[in-house]
């Protein structure tokens, strides 16, 4: 990547590391009430090691790397938030992608993809963040009011964080998973700021911001296969249907 792409990789990996040990240290409640909801909802597999994860897999990435995408995720599950991991999507949903970045684009996932997440809040599956919330204590109670601070505060810093990589470096910025990106979805923060940072940003990096579904369970193999044209270029095809997503979806 260019000099001026990888200084920006540099800035953000080290404000987002930063940002993780900030809300790490705001929420010393977390792990133990994310213990809790893993009781709660029958994990019994795994224990929490990392109630806030930090992306490692962006230290390992360097200036002689060809940056292709910046893919954003929803939240770090079970496998993700293990200390001897502490690294996005390498779960099944990983593997799916991981898989396809390479059969259909011939790209080393873990070399040419950057991966951020929408909050780097640790729940066994994305949708329990509302029972990670609940756990917390009633609307307006201390510990509720802390965690709901700094889940919007993550979303807002991660939005952030990802545009200001997109315009660096110029590589397409693939959201990943739309279901929780509306007004009273779990993600609404993230999805606002966003078009708010479009709006004051470039306005000619909005073509290559898209949205997609999830990789877990096939979900973006069968959008894809529901509505590419197989006649055309995959790589325009991508394009075409992303920012159809993303327009159908945020309305710009």
């Amino acid at each position: 990547m260019t000099e001026e792409a990888y200084a920006a990789l540099d800035a953000v990996r080290h404000e987002f590391r930063a940002l993780v040990e900030k809300w790490d240290a705001d929420l010393p409640f977390l792990s133990d009430l994310q213990e809790r909801l893993k009781r709660a909802c029958g994990y019994d597999s795994y224990r929490v090691e990392t109630p806030i994860v930090y992306n490692r897999a962006l230290d390992e990435l360097t200036e002689t790397d060809s940056l292709s995408y910046i893919l954003v995720a929803d939240n770090p599950g079970q496998k993700e938030q293990l200390a001897i991991n502490n690294r996005y999507l390498v779960g099944q949903s990983g593997k799916l992608a991981e898989g396809w970045f390479a059969r259909e684009l011939g790209i080393d996932f873990r070399k040419e993809v950057a991966v951020l997440n929408k909050t780097p809040l640790h729940t066994p599956k994305t949708a329990e963040l509302k029972n990670l919330l609940a756990l917390a204590g009633a609307p307006g109670s201390r510990e509720r009011t802390m965690l709901e601070s700094v889940f919007a505060e993550s979303q807002r810093a991660m939005a952030q964080l990802a545009l200001r990589l997109h315009a660096a470096t110029r590589a397409p910025l693939w959201i990943s998973g739309y279901g929780e990106l509306g007004p009273r979805g779990l993600f609404h923060t993230y999805a606002e700021t966003l078009a708010q940072g479009c709006k004051d940003g470039p306005q000619d990096l909005r073509s290559t911001i898209w949205v997609f579904r999830h990789f877990s369970m096939n979900q973006f193999a069968i959008e894809l296969r529901q509505k590419r044209d197989p006649r055309k270029p995959l790589a325009e095809e991508l394009a075409r249907i992303g920012y159809e997503n993303r327009a159908r979806i945020f309305g710009w």
